[in-house]
């Protein structure tokens, strides 16, 4: 896409759908194809993995080949919308990568915000659309499961691991793992849960990693000392995480790739409606 007829056609798609230009194919392109400026860099024969990740209040980019993460760049749920691609130019800069070099583009899908994990989709799904890239996901619980037990101490890597993420309104989603073969396996579906999510992980141990400070805690149900439970706070979703999350991890189709809701849209904006 170049010259002044592209560049008008771009203005115009992007006028016309508005807010929900992620679900158009010519505005995907557009949205990409006119955001990121063409970078010079040294190529690595398409072997580099783009990670994103702005489903959590505390989220990131990153570039790595192998499991060598080569740049990251951190972003703040409150100017993520705004910061997503330029951090996708920056750590494409630092690496001495461009576009052309991705292989594949790994998503952190949700759940988290509302916002942000449509940001980062709109963005992870315009850029395989306009680059021969494929493109995977993997789930935020998945993600920071995988990010505590890969800096966790010896000790508490044979047990379950459990990831909690703070979904407000005093809930939370919460998912059991277990350690196997040196993998974090799902144990079961995610599920959003008042307080007594953490009764339920005292009822069965292990290494809790929570994407959330201390203090998003119910007074009630803080940890105690000589628990069961090793608890981990303010562990978000890393570079190295995301990677390990998305071994296996199928392709997925950028037109229909949508965000992942463990609560209907009404739930999420308070509005009681039934659930979908």
């Amino acid at each position: 896409m170049n010259g002044p007829e592209d560049s008008s056609r771009c203005t115009s798609v992007l006028r016309s759908t508005s807010k929900s230009w992620a679900k158009k194919s010519d505005a995907l392109f557009c949205a990409i194809s006119t955001s990121l400026p063409l970078l010079r860099g040294v190529s690595v024969s398409r072997q580099a993995f783009l990670l994103i990740n702005t489903a959590t209040v505390s989220g990131i980019v990153g570039l790595a080949r192998g499991d060598e993460v080569l740049a990251q760049a951190s972003l703040q749920l409150a100017t993520a919308s705004n910061t997503v691609v330029a951090a996708v130019d920056r750590v494409l800069v630092e690496a001495r990568c461009t576009l052309d070099d991705v292989r594949s583009i790994v998503l952190v899908k949700g759940p988290g915000t509302f916002t942000g994990s449509r940001v980062g989709a709109s963005i992870a799904k315009a850029i395989a659309y306009a680059t021969p890239c494929s493109l995977v996901s993997v789930t935020t619980l998945e993600a920071v499961a995988w990010s505590g037990f890969l800096t966790s101490t010896p000790n508490v890597t044979g047990g379950p691991v459990w990831a909690l993420l703070d979904a407000r309104r005093h809930e939370f989603y919460v998912q059991e793992f277990a350690v196997r073969g040196g993998a974090v396996v799902s144990q079961a579906d995610a599920v959003c849960m008042g307080p007594g999510a953490f009764d339920a992980v005292r009822d069965v141990g292990g290494l809790a990693v929570c994407a959330f400070s201390p203090a998003a805690v119910p007074e009630s149900q803080r940890p105690q000392e000589y628990e069961n439970v090793a608890w981990s706070f303010n562990e978000y979703p890393s570079c190295a995480g995301i990677l390990a999350a998305s071994a296996g991890a199928c392709n997925e189709d950028p037109f229909t790739l949508e965000p992942l809701y463990l609560r209907s849209t009404e739930e999420l904006f308070d509005h009681p409606k039934a659930a979908l």
